[in-house]
């Protein structure tokens, strides 16, 4: 079974061979942008609390081994080249720092609860051992469950909501290996 560390190897390899395409609108990761180093354990509990419960196992070892982008994403307007953009806001929601910021999604999720379920429901997760969430970039969602070796990841755009990673290391290498061109 690959890991998180050898995802973060994977991913900071598939970086080095990025290339930019200016013929496509949005943000793109630069080529040879490196995951930032994690924070310490005693950070990952003091965020429990914050969130008020214990996250999943490899949650916390994404943590403790990065956090995020060393660079910010780039955007290329495909009708004029020269008018580049750079995203200031975090490639993952960073913690505590982005709690209020993150909180829409959950709003969002909770209106949309039913939906949610049923998407869970159908990949094989018992919906009433959910004990909470943990937005995670734009509108991917890890889900938290009581049982701490499940990490489901969702994708949450309003009643949309899909499933976008049965566990966090599926979740990280669809969005950072096998996405990116």
């Amino acid at each position: 079974m690959i890991t998180i560390k050898d995802l973060k190897y994977k991913i900071e390899k598939k970086f080095q061979k990025i290339k930019l395409y200016n013929d496509i609108y949005g943000f793109q990761i630069q080529p040879n942008s490196k995951l930032v180093n994690g924070i310490s354990r005693k950070e990952i509990d003091q965020l429990q609390i914050l969130f008020g419960f214990d996250f999943p196992w490899e949650y916390r070892e994404m943590l403790s081994l990065f956090s995020n982008l060393d660079r910010p994403t780039i955007s290329i307007n495909p009708e004029d080249e020269t008018d580049i953009t750079f995203n200031q806001d975090n490639f993952f929601y960073q913690y505590p720092e982005d709690y209020e910021k993150s909180r829409w999604i959950i709003d969002e999720l909770n209106d949309n609860k039913a939906e949610a379920e049923l998407v869970l429901t159908e990949a094989g997760f018992d919906v009433s051992k959910i004990v909470g969430f943990i937005p995670m970039y734009h509108h991917r969602v890890l889900v938290v469950f009581e049982d701490k070796y499940l990490s489901p990841v969702i994708s949450v755009w309003g009643a949309d909501i899909i499933m976008f990673g049965n566990n966090l290391r599926e979740y990280l290498k669809y969005e950072l290996i096998s996405r990116i061109r």
